[in-house]
Parts: structure tokens; sequence; C-alpha cells
């Protein structure tokens, strides 16, 4: 089980960087192989990688498809290939939706499709966070 954190702050003020990182190397027990931090401004997330699958050999959290919308995420996501096939058929277009991609950007790229009803399209076992900047809104489940 990988270890997520973020921080938000309502009133506008820059996330310390310092706190964050702190805060992802005490999950360090939750994912040894690898803690990495990001943060924009107000919101800011920290991930500590624990690798259980094949995709999470080239994971690297918090990650983003854009540069735009951020996820954190400790997720097994199942049904891959049906979910590939549904963002395929939705239009997931650059970058492209592929059978290769890890957990986490299944996960964006299903809110990319269908904004906070993509929970109702994964199946697993997860919990993440995204922050979706341009609507300076934070969805987590």
């Amino acid at each position: 089980m990988s270890g997520i954190a973020g921080l938000l702050h309502l009133d506008g003020a820059p996330v310390d960087r310092q706190l964050l990182r702190r805060m992802t190397e005490l999950l360090a027990f939750r994912g040894p192989h690898a803690q990495q931090v990001w943060a924009e401004g107000p919101v800011g997330f920290g991930h500590a990688l624990l690798r259980t699958t094949g995709e999470a050999e080239r994971e690297q959290q918090p990650t983003s498809l854009d540069g735009d919308v951020w996820v954190t995420a400790d997720a097994r996501v199942d049904a891959r290939a049906e979910l590939v096939e549904k963002l395929k058929a939705k239009g997931r277009g650059g970058p492209p939706v592929s059978a290769r991609a890890t957990d986490a950007e299944l996960i964006l790229h299903a809110y990319h499709a269908w904004g906070e009803d993509s929970v109702e399209h994964l199946l697993g076992d997860y919990a993440f966070a995204i922050w979706d900047a341009p609507r300076r809104r934070l969805f987590c489940a």
C-alpha cells in the first residue's frame, strides 16, 4: 500500500514544500521504493511509492498527463483492458491512453473523460486525490 499526502491552502497561501516533503518522508514505511512531492501555489501532493505490479515499475507520482490536472493515488485498477477500450471509445486523445498506462494514468484519463463520474467507471481498490488547476477543484475518492 503506497502512502499519499496532500496540502491545500484555501486562503491561497503557497504550500510549504519542506513540510510536504517531511509529511511524505514519514510515509516511507508505506512506500519504500520512492518518495516524491509536487506543489504549485496553494496545493501540493506527496507520494510514497510501493511497487506491487508490473505497471508500477514505470510509476512516478504525483503525476499529470497535461501539467494542469495532477493525481496522487494508492491504486490497483482492475479490468484494465475494458477501461482502456471505454476510454478510447470516449475519444481520449493526447496523450493517448494505452494498455501500458500506470494505474494513476488510467485514473487521470478517466477523470478527463468523465470528471467526478470517473469513479463509476473504475474497478479495483483505490484512494486518490486529483487537483484540477483550471477548475481550482480538489477531487478525492
